[in-house]
């Protein structure tokens, strides 16, 4: 891999790794923490999605413990077109004890930007699927242009591309007109203490609007958000580091 992805962040690591090379007891440690903090998880579950993944940015402590990640894979089922292309981001996740760091969003932007260096000649964009606001907070908080927002108006073509990569990966369980993932078993829910955190943050009007779109997130529905991944649609130290992926700097 060319630049090796390593950013540090206080006490913390984020290296990108691809997805082979995991350790059996990384992975071990990483649905350690999805069981830690979901209900209705299981081991082989995880790992089957796992296996569906190019790449995981893994995070550890100064004493080498995992603890967070997020996972990678461009162009699912050949999601991408001759216009686009499409990184999914997987299951992520980091230790509350870790919740405020940036070293997640800073490995994050960086990798992104490094995987739309690429290919030069398509838009980029970002799909994900939101299990609760934590996630989602992340589009109003780094991105201008983004898909949902509370002014969908705003942005008709990219809930153009979310329903047509959603009827790609999901087309059993994609609910267009609410935009949100309906899986008729749940693969993974917020453990109540966490679900009740959403819900006494519902003043913040992304938060409202979060759990307007997606009432049953307790049950494990998932809403669907895609934004452009371009410089001038990024903001303060997100903009930094993606550029810095893009020009593959080395940190």
């Amino acid at each position: 891999m060319d630049p090796e992805i390593i950013i540090r962040s206080q006490d913390l690591q984020y290296t990108l790794v691809m997805r082979p090379d995991l350790k059996q007891g990384e992975i071990r440690r990483m649905f350690e923490l999805m069981e830690a903090n979901y209900d209705k998880v299981n081991y082989d579950m995880f790992h089957k999605d796992l296996l569906k993944k190019d790449s995981v940015g893994v995070i550890k402590d100064d004493q080498g413990t995992i603890q967070g990640f997020t996972t990678y894979v461009i162009n699912p089922d050949n999601c991408g077109t001759d216009d686009y292309s499409i990184i999914f981001s997987g299951d992520t996740i980091i230790h509350p004890q870790y919740w405020g760091t940036q070293v997640l969003m800073k490995g994050w932007c960086y990798t992104v930007g490094y995987f739309a260096s690429t290919n030069k000649e398509v838009q980029w964009y970002w799909y994900l699927l939101s299990k609760g606001h934590r996630t989602y907070m992340y589009l109003p908080l780094f991105f201008s242009n983004f898909y949902p927002t509370p002014k969908e108006d705003s942005t008709p073509n990219l809930a153009v591309i979310a329903d047509a990569v959603s009827q790609t990966l999901f087309a059993a369980y994609w609910q267009k007109s609410q935009g949100i993932i309906a899986f008729d078993k749940s693969l993974g829910e917020l453990k109540p203490a966490l679900a009740e955190g959403t819900r006494q943050r519902s003043k913040n009007k992304f938060v409202e609007y979060f759990l307007q779109r997606n009432p049953d997130f307790d049950k494990g529905h998932e809403m669907v958000c895609i934004a452009p991944l371009k410089s001038d649609n990024l903001r303060r130290t997100a903009k930094t580091y993606f550029d810095y992926g893009y020009n593959r700097v080395q940190l």
